[in-house]
């Protein structure tokens, strides 16, 4: 952590993770790793055994279901290197930040390349017209801020809500909700 320290600038990340886990050899294995700072509404689309890490700020993780999260260091949790070693993809490559696409609605829905889920953003304004959400698919409702209501129960920075397809679902207030669902 010192040399990082010292150093400054673009290598004070590595610093940081270095004093919050001493030791930890995920402290080399971040430096290979892309290190991207996004701006606020920017995403990031990362396949199949691709490592990632946040450093910082807010981070909305969408992934599809899977039972094979594993950890590359960086934790008091087990990491399964021989496990690792087989799944993650040793492969360099530049990564594609996303920018939503505003739908007429209002909706900002964030592109990705596969088919098995959905994230699009909501952000309500004071006095905004109330946005319909209802559809066929199940979906999750996070709020990162403000104070917006779905239907009856009210949000906060950091809550969710699960809505079964089919089921009436109406945003009002004033905050920003991120919408996970599957494409039916």
């Amino acid at each position: 952590a010192s040399a990082a320290e010292r150093l400054g600038g673009a290598y004070a990340p590595y610093a940081a993770i270095a004093r919050h886990y001493p030791g930890d050899p995920g402290v080399i294995a971040a430096m290979l790793l892309n290190h991207v700072q996004l701006q606020p509404g920017e995403a990031l689309f990362l396949g199949a055994g691709v490592p990632h890490a946040y450093l910082g700020g807010l981070g909305v993780e969408i992934m599809a279901n899977s039972d094979n999260v594993l950890r590359c260091g960086l934790t008091p949790k087990h990491v399964d290197v021989d496990e690792l070693l087989r799944i993650v993809r040793f492969e360099a490559a530049a990564p594609d930040i996303l920018r939503p696409e505003a739908a007429a609605s209002g909706e900002e829905i964030y592109d990705t390349p596969i088919d098995e889920f959905r994230l699009s953003r909501h952000t309500l304004a004071p006095g905004a017209a109330p946005r319909d959400l209802t559809s066929d698919a199940p979906q999750i409702l996070a709020c990162t801020a403000g104070a917006p209501r779905a239907n009856d129960l009210a949000l906060t920075p950091g809550g969710s809500v699960f809505v079964p397809a089919g089921e009436n679902a109406e945003l009002t207030g004033t905050g920003t909700v991120f919408r996970a669902t599957v494409v039916v």
